[in-house]
């Protein structure tokens, strides 16, 4: 499975510091990890890739209506453990709606909320996406 979110959920493994903004991105990073694993124990080898993405991509990958233009994303590609059966996605989106983050980091959108956004079509800034390799949900 790969995850992909407007959020800022870089992994800096700083828990205390004196940049808040790394401590920060952690955080959001704990969040995202933690509520991806409320429900089954994924796995991942590389920590989230920030990439820019077109509107057109955006679009295609499925984010909300309300995103325009080119915006930073954050990309994961995520495993569970061998012999373990694959969540459904949508249940795992459901998992994410309204889910908390911290704003204000290396975001390019501007979040009125707060929250992880699954079910609002405009809003829309997490996205799950099933993978077909053997071991990726």
């Amino acid at each position: 499975m790969k995850a992909y979110t407007l959020i800022d959920i870089t992994e800096t493994k700083q828990y205390r510091s004196a940049d808040k903004k790394l401590i920060h991105q952690q955080a959001n990073f704990m969040t995202f990890f933690q509520t991806l694993c409320l429900s089954h124990n994924f796995l991942y080898d590389v920590s989230p890739e920030k990439i820019e993405m077109s509107e057109k991509e955006l679009k295609e990958i499925g984010f909300g209506t309300n995103y325009k233009g080119k915006h930073n994303v954050w990309c994961i590609t995520l495993s569970v453990d061998e012999g373990r059966t694959f969540p459904e996605l949508e249940s795992v989106e459901k998992d994410f709606d309204l889910v908390p983050v911290i704003s204000g980091l290396d975001e390019t959108i501007e979040i009125n909320n707060n929250v992880f956004r699954t079910t609002d079509k405009k809003a829309k800034n997490i996205v799950l996406v099933r993978q077909t390799s053997h071991n990726q949900a």
